[in-house]
């Protein structure tokens, strides 16, 4: 069984369906044949797919009639269709005259023949004007209103005229706009309206391209220039060519459209930024859900020295150069929610770097009672969430591994714009306006939005704001002023970004709370510490946990310390013997409510602080020193010899200890035979003596020794037979005393 359409759509009739024209060809059994009008695709578009989107009002059905009623009255009326396209004065006139088309129709239903003749009687005239003012309901329809001729315009027309325009009015359709004057069709049109020949087009054409360079040409030199490097064709010499005045070349440079014309001189950028098209959609519901951070160089001078300064002026010269860093602009990064419009941080830095951006998102997780209690605010700042998505532009500060690192590690998405395309940014661009109209123009040291603006005031001779008070004013601005002003963004209809949050907590389920942990992992300061029985140390501060000492055991072990520096409670332990991330508590309380920076700066001041009392601290130190030193005895004088001996004698002792046995290492006696080095048979005797006596011990024994020389003999009669005939020991005989 075939399909069955539900709404009549004619052949010939035009489908406008998702942004595209398709020329109704045929009729298929399940669908239309159709053709692209703007392109040569041919498909077959089903009954049920054209009757939803007709349904729904996602598809405009033009039938052939339609189209071509269309065309006669764009045609009569010089593709003009609405009253509101034509001037106010005209569609008085319109108005007019509609009133007298509707007298006529009644007088026409009163059973009166509208012949030209009837028109020009007085009484009916007179009449018509009557009706057409009730109709109206305005007795002054006709005061000013031109519906006559040029030479009468107020008078009202003549039968002929009357029945002419009628017959107009009733064969477009009754449209209103026919019953214009069509002055603008007075005329040359189109193409025929242009008195210029093709080469003085061609010239208009040569001068408007130089004209739209980057360097921005003035038309005054351009021209004259142009008409000496332009070379006209003999055909146009001979039919007596003038080149067009400049009158006319500017007059054709000012039809040009102003974004084409900055696309030209400023660069497809600068042309974006001015007149792109901005965004008109929700881009987010949830708080937290999309975050957009940019960071802008604030056009005000800070003191960076205090209020009060004194320095030394030389009398000589006009005025003393500034110290580097003594007055100077601070740059603001700056987060908003998207959804509800709050500000969730603010920081001011001397420079645009990754740290900073880390530290923004840190204060955009974390309370902000701090800054409350300390600028003196009267309400309550946004409150800490989980960011979901974070947006920022390419710049320096953001395009890091460092901070693209962080973000994926606290499971937030990344989002990439580009950098000077304020229609990628615009929701973190926009409040930097809206403070600088609002707050900055009004302190001391304002510089203007650009350079020269403010030509009899110098913004640098007159900054008395020092940056903490340039933070107090932005902190009270950002929450006390801008949550609770009328915001007229896409989405927000007029509500306040307070008013807005509240809606939001009401509608979801709430907020995602940040974590504690991952922000000193991911967006902490770390440090390499040692344990201890008291813990570990980072910076000079003291963190301890049973669960620390339990991993320690008492023993000195090397671990990373991940600090939070906007939170000094807790720190983050990591190591290579621990499997789990270890949790130590502050054991110093007094930096509990502290940053990281305020505890360094206090314990950096009670090192720093009065250095001449702390050289006096040292010297009465240094004395009571030497004076326990002198007193105890056991120093002794260093100007006595007796203080310089120990040493020598020791350096003797070491000598002698030192000393080791010589033992000689050369053989001393005969070699033997082999095989008779254990023998004992008397008459045993080498067989070859050493070559050479290498030493004392290797001297032969004189064979005939004096008699003075002779050792006594021992007493051989009481010894036995064996003891005589061992009488000569052999030279390897064995040991038989101790040598000890």
């Amino acid at each position: 069984m075939s399909a069955v359409a539900l709404y009549n759509v004619p052949r010939g009739s035009e489908l406008v369906l998702d942004q595209h024209r398709w020329r109704v060809v045929d009729k298929e059994p399940d669908g239309y044949f159709v053709e692209g009008v703007d392109n040569p695709e041919c498909l077959v578009l089903p009954f049920h797919r054209v009757d939803d989107a007709i349904k729904v009002g996602d598809c405009e059905v033009i039938t052939p009639k339609m189209s071509e009623l269309r065309r006669q009255l764009r045609t009569y009326t010089g593709d003009l269709e609405r009253l509101e396209q034509i001037s106010e004065p005209e569609r008085r006139d319109v108005r007019a005259r509609l009133a007298l088309m509707e007298a006529m129709d009644t007088l026409e239903a009163e059973g009166a023949k509208l012949t030209q003749r009837y028109l020009d009687r007085q009484d009916i005239r007179k009449r018509l004007r009557t009706l057409a003012c009730d109709l109206a309901n305005d007795p002054k329809l006709f005061h000013d209103a031109h519906i006559g001729s040029a030479r009468r315009p107020h008078s009202l027309p003549k039968g002929r005229s009357l029945q002419e325009m009628r017959e107009t009015f009733i064969k477009h359709g009754r449209a209103p706009i026919v019953l214009m004057r069509r002055h603008h069709k007075k005329g040359r049109q189109g193409e025929k309206r242009k008195q210029l020949t093709a080469t003085q087009e061609r010239f208009i054409d040569y001068v408007a391209n130089i004209y739209l360079r980057k360097t921005q040409p003035k038309i005054g030199p351009l021209y004259d220039g142009a008409t000496k490097a332009f070379d006209v064709p003999e055909m146009a010499l001979l039919n007596g060519f003038e080149f067009p005045s400049i009158t006319t070349v500017r007059a054709r440079l000012k039809k040009l459209s102003p974004a084409l014309k900055d696309v030209g001189r400023n660069g497809k950028r600068h042309a974006q930024n001015k007149y792109g098209a901005g965004s008109t959609d929700v881009r987010a519901l949830k708080f937290g859900e999309s975050c957009p951070t940019d960071q802008v160089l604030l056009s005000i001078f800070t003191d960076a020295n205090g209020e009060v300064q004194f320095k030394v002026i030389d009398p000589r010269k006009d005025g003393t150069d500034l110290e580097e860093g003594e007055i100077r602009r601070l740059w603001m990064f700056f987060m908003i929610d998207l959804a509800t419009r709050l500000p969730l941080a603010w920081i001011l830095a001397e420079s645009a770097d990754g740290d900073h951006q880390k530290k923004l998102l840190r204060m955009a997780m974390r309370d902000k009672t701090r800054e409350q209690v300390r600028y003196g605010c009267m309400r309550e700042p946004a409150p800490p969430v989980k960011l979901k998505l974070v947006k920022s532009d390419n710049g320096t500060a953001t395009r890091n591994a460092a901070v693209y690192a962080s973000q994926l590690g606290l499971g937030t998405v990344v989002m990439t714009g580009r950098a000077y395309n304020s229609t990628d940014n615009s929701y973190a661009e926009r409040p930097f306006g809206t403070l600088q109209w609002k707050v900055l123009n009004f302190m001391p040291g304002y510089t203007g939005s650009r350079p020269g603006e403010l030509n009899g005031y110098d913004g640098q001779k007159n900054a008395n704001v020092t940056p903490d008070d340039l933070m107090k004013v932005i902190t009270r601005y950002f929450i006390d002023e801008y949550p609770f002003d009328s915001h007229s963004g896409t989405g927000m209809f007029g509500a306040t970004p307070w008013q807005k949050y509240e809606e939001v907590k009401n509608l979801t389920d709430g907020i995602k709370a940040p974590s504690g942990e991952l922000l000193r992992i991911h967006l902490g300061e770390s440090a390499v510490a040692t344990t201890s029985s008291e813990g570990v140390k980072i910076f000079g501060i003291p963190y301890n946990s049973k669960e620390l000492q339990e991993f320690a055991g008492g023993a000195s072990k090397k671990c990373t310390v991940l600090l939070n520096p906007d939170d000094l409670r807790k720190v983050s332990i990591l190591s290579e013997e621990a499997k789990e991330i270890i949790t130590a508590d502050l054991k110093l309380t007094i930096f509990a409510d502290m940053t990281l920076e305020e505890a360094t700066a206090i314990m950096r001041a009670a090192c720093e602080a009065n250095p001449e009392l702390r050289v006096l601290h040292k010297q009465h130190l240094e004395e009571a020193q030497r004076r326990r030193v002198r007193e105890s005895g056991y120093f002794p004088d260093s100007n006595l010899p007796s203080s310089y001996t120990k040493i020598d004698e020791l350096r003797r002792q070491a000598d002698d200890m030192a000393n080791v046995e010589f033992v000689s290492l050369s053989r001393s006696a005969p070699v033997g035979a082999a095989g008779s080095i254990m023998s004992r048979e008397p008459g045993n005797v080498p067989q070859k003596p050493l070559s050479e006596p290498v030493g004392p011990a290797d001297v032969p024994v004189p064979s005939s020794p004096s008699e003075g020389d002779k050792p006594p003999k021992p007493d051989v009669s009481s010894k036995g037979a064996d003891t005589a005939i061992n009488e000569f020991t052999p030279m390897f005989s064995p040991v038989t005393e101790s040598k000890v």
